[in-house]
């Protein structure tokens, strides 16, 4: 072989290597930064939650940069620039924006769902007047913050029909306010609606 092919050989080996070293570069930034965003995505998640939609990207990018710090490379590397480091860190930020603004959205119409979901599965509980009433299981319904229970194989629908037609129906004898009351028995809770003036008293689930 002469000087001349060994010495292209030789160019030939060095640029494959180096190649094989730029591409281990990418990918060991790459699946470090993913993997630390990924870990903190219920963090950014909530930190972005209730931002207008149109600051959204600023405050990923923020998060992003105070959350990737920048992989320290071996001074003897010798094959990448400060440039070039900066450039690849670079396009690999923006490929976590991209990825967290689509994980984003995808959360919200989850999100949104959910709370539709709520709204078109609940009622106001009549007990505590904060939380809402919920079908938390095929028998019971539960309210979401002073966990008021009862038993009962009613759908939510059918329980505020309950709910609403006795309050008529008690209107019709007298204006003063109703309240709804939980009975415990030995097997289940039921709900009532009482009036501590007529005496009023009706199970209404």
């Amino acid at each position: 072989m002469s000087s001349i092919e060994s010495k292209i050989k030789n160019r030939s080996a060095n640029y494959k290597r180096g190649k094989n070293r730029d591409v281990n570069f990418r990918d060991i930034m790459r699946n470090r930064y993913k993997s630390i965003i990924k870990n903190k995505r219920e963090s950014l998640l909530k930190q972005v939650r209730n931002v207008a939609y149109e600051m959204r990207e600023n405050e990923v990018t923020s998060f992003i940069d105070k959350t990737c710090i920048k992989m320290d490379v071996e001074e003897d590397d010798g094959f990448h620039s400060l440039d070039e480091e900066d450039k690849i860190f670079d396009e690999i930020k923006q490929e976590i924006l991209d990825e967290e603004m689509k994980w984003i959205c995808e959360q919200d119409i989850d999100y949104n769902i959910y709370l539709q979901h709520l709204q078109n599965n609940s009622i106001e509980c009549p007990v505590c007047h904060t939380g809402n009433l919920i079908k938390t299981t095929v028998n019971t319904i539960s309210c979401d913050v002073c966990h008021t229970s009862i038993q009962t194989f009613l759908e939510i629908d059918a329980l505020k029909n309950n709910m609403e037609n006795t309050a008529a129906e008690h209107s019709c004898v007298c204006q003063s306010p109703i309240e709804c009351i939980v009975f415990p028995t030995p097997y289940d809770n039921s709900m009532f609606m009482l009036c501590n003036i007529c005496q009023f008293l009706f199970q209404i689930s």
